[in-house]
């Protein structure tokens, strides 16, 4: 269990549910591959999933806090690669996200943390003289991504309503004395940690003082059902099929139906 500066837990690595996740679906889409399954259609329909868990959490947050301006933290793996260079790259999460608020909340700004970056290494020559590139593979973001870099990109705390990350919260660094610099502020949660968003939501109103307070979360449900049909029509359907949202209103019954979801 990681403990920040302050001697609170707020986070664990946030890579843990997106692997077990990422797991599932390469092992259920190398079976569909195997038995014939168009491995085209299969990434239309992953992509199409995760454009889903935001849009239903953009309606939410459209019908809940209509007029609020929001600051979305968004994965700099897509927008950046290892060395610096500005890269685009597809990111369903925020295309759904976006599709969900519908322009009834303003997006001030969208950040993302600095990654650290690597220096581009000489090609090598190989045993029959060839070239051979030397690439380096990119830590996991939990290893670099810091309560430290996190306060280096949160912009003026008058200039935003609502806090979105779409690649959780740090949980190394002086995470308590960021979240205090957020204090009051809401908070929105996209996947990551599920022991953090607990603690959030258990927290609500009594900690605005010191910290943000969340108002609504998604993450996956752990009733997921993988296979290959059709995406349902119903938009609620197709949602509940993967995800659960949680709000503060629903998070003691989500909870006790889903008692492993949540444990410390």
């Amino acid at each position: 269990m990681n403990k920040s500066k302050g001697g609170a837990v707020w986070g664990q690595p946030l890579a843990i549910c997106g692997a077990i996740i990422a797991i599932i679906a390469a092992l259920w889409g190398i079976k569909r591959t195997i038995a014939g399954d168009d491995m085209k259609e299969a990434r239309d329909r992953e992509i199409e999933y995760q454009r889903i868990q935001t849009r239903e959490l953009g309606k939410y947050l459209a019908d809940k806090f209509a007029g609020s301006k929001v600051v979305v933290m968004v994965d700099p793996m897509l927008r950046f690669d290892m060395y610096g260079a500005p890269i685009q790259r597809e990111d369903p999460i925020l295309e759904g996200l976006k599709q969900g608020l519908a322009n009834k909340l303003t997006i001030v700004s969208e950040i993302s943390p600095k990654m650290p970056v690597k220096e581009k290494k000489e090609p090598v020559a190989g045993p029959d003289g060839e070239m051979m590139p030397m690439d380096d593979m990119m830590e996991p973001m939990e290893m670099w991504f810091t309560a430290e870099k996190l306060a280096e990109i949160l912009p003026a705390k008058d200039s935003y309503d609502i806090f979105i990350t779409l690649i959780g919260i740090p949980s190394t660094g002086n995470v308590l004395s960021v979240m205090k610099s957020m204090a009051g502020k809401k908070i929105v949660l996209v996947g990551g940690d599920t022991m953090t968003m607990a603690k959030l939501f258990a927290a609500g109103d009594k900690q605005a003082s010191i910290a943000p307070v969340a108002v609504a979360a998604v993450t996956y449900n752990p009733k997921a059902i993988y296979d290959d049909k059709p995406i349902p029509k119903n938009a609620k359907e197709a949602f509940d099929k993967r995800y659960l949202l949680i709000t503060p209103e629903n998070f003691q019954t989500v909870k006790t139906e889903h008692s492993n979801l949540f444990a410390m």
